[in-house]
């Protein structure tokens, strides 16, 4: 892990010190891995889940104690400050050679964790604004989005707040929405960022609320797709669900899709389901699942608009699963690997998080 570590610092050192380095004399994330394209021939779109990314302070409205310095999992300016750098330094080497445009985030407690996120030394390659509503999460835990001002201008934001009328104290995330314009070329686009009531209680007891959260969200979508007729729509965020649960197909009502059949452009399509149903995002008892998603509408697949996705490289790949070695530790339990997080119960392991990172890319349509 140490010298794929020193290969990213080396790459991230280079887009500070020196702007000219050669991208071919440094080792890829991994095989397969592409490269985000310059700022003005296309914009790369990333979502992580950095898990439980809480600063060190008592916030008497939250259910935080057990990420404080005396808590359960004895949270110290330390920890914090390396999970910090960690987090920046996957963020960047998602773009690789370009930082990536959008970054949807969620796990995170407050817009202070996510201002010392994006004055992060390495963050300083691109010029972030944080995006953040703070939530009513009984744990304290938001989405929030990151948006490189050197590439887009924020056009309008707002959030759907979830409600449920049979039971008035319960709390979620919000939905965090955005209206963007691109700078180096003139289209508009709209993207939701997602983290939608847990499994907590088991799949089926829960997947009304996610349904509920997935209904929601429907409704604002063709709400904008009324009012913008053509624009670009990005739904970005951990479902809590795989591929095909009903939170999608029904509550959400993506169509069915392969990643080569010709899209509707005013169906939706989720980018994870043409993937290899093998890997994931995710990894439970030795079983990947997609529970972190990119779902666009068609128009972003048609090349009828201003914009469109950029294929992923592989065989209808038109997102991509950030599997970097170093995020990743052997799975002793089960086969294979799974993803090194901060955590395993009260046990510190000083590692990034329990998901991987999503991305996509959008490109000028006649490019």
């Amino acid at each position: 892990m140490s010298d794929i570590r020193t290969t990213i610092r080396l790459l991230l050192m280079g887009f500070l010190f020196t702007p000219w380095l050669s991208a071919q004399s440094i080792e890829l994330p991994f095989a397969g891995f592409e490269p985000a394209l310059p700022a003005d021939s296309g914009m790369r779109i990333c979502f992580y889940n950095v898990e439980n990314l809480f600063d060190t302070e008592d916030d008497t409205l939250k259910w935080d104690e057990e990420f404080l310095p005396e808590g359960k999992k004895k949270w110290n300016d330390h920890k914090y400050w390396d999970k910090q750098k960690k987090i920046a330094e996957t963020l960047l080497a998602v773009g690789y050679a370009h930082p990536p445009a959008l970054i949807g985030l969620c796990e995170v407690e407050n817009r202070r964790v996510l201002n010392d996120l994006v004055r992060q030394d390495i963050m300083k390659a691109a010029d972030y604004r944080v995006i953040h509503f703070e939530s009513p999460d009984r744990r304290g835990i938001d989405v929030g989005l990151l948006m490189d001002r050197s590439q887009l201008k924020l056009l309008s934001a707002s959030f759907i707040r979830l409600e449920r009328a049979e039971d008035p104290d319960w709390r979620t995330r919000d939905i965090l929405y955005a209206k963007l314009a691109g700078i180096h070329w003139a289209d508009t686009f709209h993207v939701w960022v997602n983290h939608w009531p847990s499994r907590r209680g088991g799949e089926e007891a829960s997947r009304p609320l996610r349904v509920l959260a997935a209904t929601a969200l429907r409704a604002q979508m063709d709400s904008v797709q009324r009012i913008h007729p053509g624009h670009g729509l990005i739904i970005m965020g951990d479902l809590n669900d795989g591929v095909g649960d009903a939170s999608l197909t029904e509550g959400l009502r993506v169509s069915d899709w392969n990643g080569s059949t010709a899209a509707s452009s005013d169906d939706l399509y989720d980018l994870m389901q043409p993937l290899d149903v093998h890997s994931g995002t995710h990894k439970y008892r030795g079983e990947w699942n997609y529970l972190d998603h990119l779902v666009v509408n068609g128009g972003l697949l048609d090349e009828q608009g201003a914009t469109k996705l950029r294929s992923g490289g592989g065989e209808n790949e038109w997102a991509k699963v950030f599997r970097a070695d170093w995020l990743l530790q052997p799975d002793d339990r089960y086969t294979g690997r799974y993803p090194l997080r901060s955590f395993s119960g009260p046990r510190y392991l000083g590692g990034y998080s329990d998901h991987l990172p999503i991305y996509l890319d959008l490109v000028p349509a006649h490019q």
